[in-house]
């Protein structure tokens, strides 16, 4: 009940913070943590798409440092492992949704594929192959995908840098 009570507050601050997506697009990993409609999505520009950087940039500096990026990654990972053994099975990955639930007017279609993208990413992050995502997996595809977006390699994604990453 206790690991319920976490996730839903995390989950409504995530949707308060204007978070209004799924963990399924291929930009620099905040499809981890739930973030993105896609390119063209209404709600991907201006103050709702920076809100989800801001959720992120806890120092509030405009910039997320690698620091805030991996705290970030962990605590969507505490909230995923729905029964605290360190590893999510592919039921714990897939069932956990931040952001507004499905039925509020997204279209159908598109959460289905969005969902088997994010059951592909799956596989991917799991590099031992044994069905599970360790943390210390988890950890490493969001660092990549952190280093991904931080095309000057300055150890800062920028909101420049956040929002063309959206866009590849």
């Amino acid at each position: 009940m206790k690991k319920f009570a976490t996730i839903a507050l995390f989950t409504l601050g995530m949707t308060i913070s204007a978070i209004p997506a799924y963990a399924d697009d291929n930009d620099w990993g905040w499809h981890m943590w739930g973030w993105g409609n896609g390119p063209g999505s209404g709600g991907m520009m201006g103050q709702g798409y920076m809100g989800r950087m801001a959720a992120i940039d806890s120092n509030n500096d405009g910039i997320i440092g690698d620091d805030e990026a991996a705290a970030q990654v962990e605590s969507v990972f505490a909230a995923m492992d729905g029964d605290d053994d360190g590893e999510l099975t592919e039921d714990e990955y897939m069932s956990v949704r931040m952001g507004p639930g499905f039925g509020q007017g997204r279209n159908e279609e598109r959460q289905k594929a969005m969902q088997e993208r994010k059951k592909t990413r799956f596989g991917e992050m799991d590099t031992d192959k044994n069905g599970k995502v360790s943390q210390a997996e988890f950890i490493a595809g969001g660092k990549a995908r952190f280093q991904a977006a931080d095309t000057d390699k300055d150890g800062k994604v920028t909101p420049w840098e956040f929002r063309a990453q959206r866009w590849q």
